[in-house]
């Protein structure tokens, strides 16, 4: 016979209320410390499952609070960058501004900057203000801002 949480209840009572059993091996006393032990197995496996549900809901919250915190910099028009490269700048310059910009040079995508902008400042200030900093020029071409390495 089968048990499932419907019929659990009958035939655990059935097993406690067992006296008829070979040396006594089975009665009521030994049966029910035989279905506690069992039943303490299902509970420390139902607990491994809620602690580890809820270790993966804290990192959930923590990656979700990090993604809004980066977020909520954008929406209250400040953009900060530390020491990153010129490529991830340029990426979220392109979101804030919906213009497309792209880098020309491998070594121009990987030239660090640190810098802050505040609200109010145009894209011509900004990139102005980066170019100055980063040895490097810009041109508008076709809707699209082309950045290349300065030459000496």
């Amino acid at each position: 016979m089968k048990v499932n949480n419907e019929n659990f209840d009958k035939v655990l009572n059935k097993l406690v209320a067992s006296t008829r059993s070979p040396r006594g091996r089975f009665t009521a006393e030994n049966s029910w410390r035989l279905l506690e032990s069992r039943l303490l197995k299902r509970r420390s496996m139902k607990r491994f499952w809620m602690r580890t549900a809820s270790a993966a809901a804290v990192v959930l919250l923590c990656v979700t609070s990090w993604h809004t915190t980066e977020e909520t910099q954008v929406i209250h028009s400040v953009l900060t960058f530390d020491q990153q490269p010129l490529q991830e700048i340029v990426r979220q310059l392109s979101e804030t501004f919906r213009t497309d910009i792209r880098i020309e040079g491998d070594s121009l995508k990987n030239y660090h900057m640190t810098a802050t902008f505040r609200e109010g400042e145009s894209l011509t200030e900004i990139l102005d203000l980066l170019k100055d900093a980063g040895n490097f020029t810009y041109k508008k071409e076709n809707n699209t801002i082309i950045l290349t390495t300065k030459l000496n």
